[in-house]
């Protein structure tokens, strides 16, 4: 029932109420032209008006519930992956569609809304369910089923599925809030096949190298046969094996070397010989891309003497195949030079100043540098020759101090359990007294001293003549790494941080005015290609509204040009519906008058996923069914299906919803004030009174 209320207290109308009758009666206290009856009803008029107009000063609401009735909604969800179309013909394509427009028509009948999506999209008719789909990702479609319908009546949902899916994660992981019912299609018989299941191989190799190919090779009813597997590189047969299968199922293993003879992008076809009996035979190739590189970053690791530092670094940096490791104890031997990328220098400036040459050599070449400044560091020879670090010890004390990430960090990412983990580390033994770093000096870890993190750093990094450096200021991280493998049975979290911090030393500034690269090296046929530019100008300033010119074809093929104009630093060209080929693209344009120009490489792969795998899995949906309380169904059950949706008796979710309508609003309120100012008036003109 609708209710009045006042924004202003309700109180207030007495008193306006009697200002009206007041001014009223002063108005209307002599008679004018007219008789004591027409004076009276002159007065009732205007103390009317007035009092309504009173009334809407208290600006009055009707504040009343309207009740809406949400029909029950069923969602069609149709699996419309190449998977099903490849086992079924057009008739039994055409078929269904007839069988989804009937269960739809039911469903409408007995009064529920009716939702048809497909993997990524929704259908207007079910002529759209065209099996198209490139991959299946069962969990994101029912994710985007919970996501679109929260807080709506959501009956019930439907899943027509073979029950393959090749993205995302199991669909049983998640449990659902809705009653799920599925229908599974396809051909759930074995069909005799070979298929090339996986192939495990580096994606980087080193030019002049040898790099392993393993390719496993699934058997389905060929006991007792043997076929050929072959490696080629563009067109050209590198490498053939004999495959024999001793059993009617299994996978088998063959393992090839593969030289890497020139640089760049490489594309390697890996060919099963296709057996008579087979019946599937598009998971008998696939392509696969090695990018081979002219060579390996070298890192030095110097020391004045032996420490288990030296050895858990080399462990880790050697995780990265794209690192080589030398490792050099000063006077031990010839000092083996090298082009360095990064130089790890250990126990720096020490006493007996063994590393003094080292750095002499390794400064003048501006290689990268990662000071150790341990227990063996003499703190007035590191004054007299550091101009980046100052430490002032007070009378040769130290501190014991645990790590503590600087929140501030922004270097490079970190699992965010790393700096949990490593408060359960043992102190480190740092200098106790003043440090002074640069201004431009970023911290990575702050010193620790019980539960209180003091304004001192513990590792830091610093550009110093454009030469990235950084500064430990304790040795002995070695107990943090056998430490970390005796609490978790991993060393995850020491190895990513020291890794990510030899990566970005030894990763050199790039300078160019001009950047122009795809946002990734390899794409799928469904995936557009992005592109990202970047201009500087002479003060390294980002610069934009330059046209950039664009090539981009397959080897040894006519290219296509295209024209970019970045507006914003997170502006990307976008290039669409490229078939598979490994491209080659050179863009230029012209920054302070000067033509730049860059090229690169990246790889648009077709996409077989659908065909690798093409057995219907009934099992999976059946459990989905169960885990949800609903039902399985097979095309051979539509009627009994048709059946138990007659039996639904979803009902109807009534929402209540609050409705505050100003009366000043309504239109009748203004004809009631018209209706009292025109009659009052048209009565004392009548009766003579303007």
């Amino acid at each position: 029932m609708p209710v009045i209320q006042f924004q202003y207290s309700i109180w207030l109308l007495p008193l306006y109420l009697l200002i009206a009758l007041a001014f009223t009666y002063l108005l209307y206290a002599k008679s004018g032209p007219w008789n004591q009856q027409t004076n009276r009803l002159l007065f009732a008029l205007r103390f009317a008006l007035w009092s309504v107009l009173s009334i809407l000063l208290l600006n009055p609401m009707i504040n009343q519930y309207l009740e809406q009735l949400e029909s029950p909604r069923v969602v069609l969800a149709v699996d419309n992956s190449t998977s099903i179309r490849n086992t079924m013909d057009s008739t039994q394509i055409t078929l269904l569609h007839d069988q989804m427009s009937k269960l739809s028509e039911k469903l409408e009948g007995r009064g529920y809304e009716v939702i048809k999506m497909g993997l990524g999209r929704g259908f207007e008719s079910w002529d759209d369910m065209t099996f198209v789909e490139p991959t299946t990702d069962l969990s994101e479609m029912m994710s985007s089923i919970t996501a679109s319908f929260e807080n709506t009546n959501l009956a019930s949902v439907f899943l027509m599925s073979d029950g393959k899916f090749n993205r995302g994660v199991s669909p049983l992981y998640q449990p659902y809030q809705f009653h799920l019912n599925t229908i599974g299609v396809g051909d759930t018989t074995q069909q005799l096949d070979l298929e090339l299941d996986n192939i495990l191989f580096n994606k980087i190799a080193y030019q002049g190298n040898r790099y392993p190919v393993v390719v496993e090779v699934k058997n389905y009813g060929f006991k007792g046969h043997k076929t050929k597997l072959s490696i080629r590189r563009e067109g050209k047969v590198l490498e053939t094996k004999e495959v024999n299968f001793d059993s009617g199922q299994g996978v088998t293993r063959v393992v090839f070397e593969v030289k890497a003879t020139h640089d760049g992008l490489q594309p390697l076809d890996v060919v099963l010989a296709p057996l008579d009996e087979e019946v599937i035979q598009q998971n008998n190739s696939q392509r696969i891309y090695v990018d081979v590189i002219d060579g390996k970053q070298n890192i030095l690791i110097a020391a004045p003497a032996p420490h288990p530092d030296l050895k858990a670094l080399k462990a880790v940096i050697e995780n990265n195949q794209n690192f080589e490791v030398t490792v050099y104890i000063a006077g031990v031997g010839d000092y083996p030079e090298e082009k360095y990328d990064l130089a790890i220098v250990h126990n720096v400036y020490d006493g007996a100043n063994r590393t003094r040459s080292i750095l002499a050599k390794l400064e003048k070449q501006k290689v990268p540098l990662f000071y150790i400044v341990g227990s063996q560091t003499n703190f007035r020879t590191l004054a007299r020759e550091n101009k980046v670090l100052q430490v002032v010890q007070k009378r040769n004390q130290r501190d014991r101090v645990i790590a503590s990430l600087n929140p501030e960090m922004d270097l490079f990412t970190l699992d965010s359990e790393l700096n949990e983990r490593w408060q359960e580390f043992v102190p480190l033994s740092v200098p106790y007294g003043d440090i002074n770093i640069p201004a431009n000096a970023k911290v990575l870890l702050n010193q620790k001293i019980g539960s209180v993190t003091v304004n001192k750093p513990l590792l830091f990094t610093v550009a110093a003549d454009d030469v990235k450096q950084a500064y430990l200021l304790a040795d002995g991280v070695w107990q943090w790494r056998m430490q970390e493998y005796g609490l978790y049975e991993d060393t995850q979290s020491f190895d990513e941080f020291f890794l990510k911090l030899v990566q970005y030393l030894s990763t050199k500034n790039d300078k160019r005015k001009f950047k122009f690269y795809p946002t990734d090296t390899e794409y799928n046929t469904n995936e557009p290609v992005h592109f990202q530019a970047e201009l500087y100008n002479d003060v390294y300033e980002r610069i934009y509204g330059q046209e950039i010119k664009i090539s981009v074809g397959e080897l040894g093929k006519e290219t296509k040009e295209y024209s970019f104009v970045p507006a914003s630093q997170y502006a990307k060209l976008e290039l669409a519906n490229l078939e598979p080929a490994n491209y080659r693209y050179e863009a230029s344009t012209l920054v302070d008058g000067k033509s730049e120009k860059v090229s690169g490489s990246f790889v648009v792969k077709e996409q077989q996923l659908e065909q690798l795998d093409q057995v219907a899995d009934f099992g999976l949906l059946q459990q989905l069914a169960i885990q949800n309380q609903g039902q399985f169904y097979t095309l051979a059950d539509w009627d009994e299906m048709l059946g138990d949706v007659e039996s639904y008796d979803f009902k109807p979710r009534v929402h209540f919803q609050e409705e505050i309508f100003p009366l000043v609003n309504l239109i009748w309120v203004l004809f009631v004030l018209l209706v009292l100012v025109s009659s009052e008036w048209l009565l004392r003109k009548y009766s003579g009174g303007y």
